[in-house]
């Protein structure tokens, strides 16, 4: 049979492997975000997928810790109520405790700092996507201006054709 202080340690390990992947995810967001500040689109798709995969592994591990979690209280401590990272750390023994607080101090900084990254990213993301719909607007406008040198003239005019009769060799 399992005891409480097994689950503490099961509990520990998860949010140390937790705070690693957390880690992993911020460094990718700096480089992400240095990419988009030089514009290196391509060289996003594999720190994409790489992203991708810290992110499908982190909640892998937070779906482990969750089931952990929630056997030992139904376990343990069936009338504590809500669990908390802070109630866990006010339940665990002393020579843990400690090892609980730092964790949870790290992965508190770490994952405010992540959030900052991946909000300053998504403006620099939508500001890049707006760059490209101008840039693809002009684009279609010039086209636009190739195929009909005539403008709109020939198109508003009654039963006007958008091709020249002489210039385009209609005639």
């Amino acid at each position: 049979m399992t005891t409480p202080r097994e689950y503490f340690i099961y509990l520990l390990e998860g949010f140390k492997r937790e705070l690693e992947l957390q880690r992993e995810l911020l460094d990718a967001a700096r480089k992400k975000q240095d990419l988009l500040l030089k514009n290196d689109i391509e060289a996003l798709v594999p720190l994409l997928e790489q992203e991708e995969n810290l992110v499908f592994r982190t909640c892998s591990v937070e779906k482990r810790l969750k089931n952990i979690w929630k056997e030992l209280s139904e376990r343990f401590f069936p009338d504590a109520g809500d669990m908390s990272l802070s109630k866990i750390i006010e339940l665990a023994s002393d020579d843990i405790r400690g090892e609980f607080q730092k964790v949870q101090e790290e992965l508190t900084k770490v994952v405010q700092e992540l959030r900052e990254l991946n909000h300053q990213n998504a403006i620099l993301i939508e500001d890049i996507l707006n760059y490209i719909s101008v840039v693809f607007s002009l684009l279609l406008r010039e086209v636009e201006r190739q195929e009909n040198p005539y403008g709109t003239f020939c198109r508003d005019f009654p039963g006007g054709n958008t091709r020249g009769v002489l210039i385009d060799g209609v005639v």
